[in-house]
């Protein structure tokens, strides 16, 4: 939702902005709790295959600590190396809504949650997906 909100919304500035900051702060709280379950999960269940999925869920929280970092110094507008910053903040983010997702695909496969969880998951990523493709369509119309 904050990628989108960022993407889609920058008419209504400085309202897109901090929308932005409170559904990525959010996200970056609700992954940090998921985290610190998976530890806690780790500790109660004796699962011996979920290396791969701990070490992709730290790589991610890292990454979401990057940005968070990234945003404390965010440079001014005005400054020459804003655009820098501003390429580094779009790769981040989006390579992070990608990993998070595949890592919650594969969580919900090795906790043999069932299609069930795995369809309701997949259908609120269809329907982000979905909307974001409208609204990127209808952004380059307007162009």
């Amino acid at each position: 939702m904050g990628a989108m909100v960022a993407r889609y919304l920058k008419q209504w500035d400085p309202i897109w902005f901090y929308s932005h900051t409170v559904f990525q702060l959010l996200g970056f709280i609700f992954g940090f709790a998921g985290v610190i379950c998976g530890f806690v999960l780790d500790d109660h269940l004796n699962y011996s295959n979920i290396d791969k999925h701990r070490g992709f869920g730290i790589f991610i929280l890292a990454l979401g600590c990057l940005q968070v970092i990234a945003f404390l110094v965010r440079p001014d507008k005005a400054s020459k190396v804003r655009k820098y910053w501003n390429w580094y903040h779009y790769a981040v983010g989006r390579i992070l809504l990608l990993f998070a997702a595949v890592n919650i695909f594969y969580g919900i496969h090795l906790a043999k949650a069932g299609s069930g969880w795995n369809a309701g998951y997949g259908t609120a990523v269809a329907i982000l997906l979905i909307v974001s493709v409208v609204l990127e369509a209808r952004m380059w119309m307007k162009k």
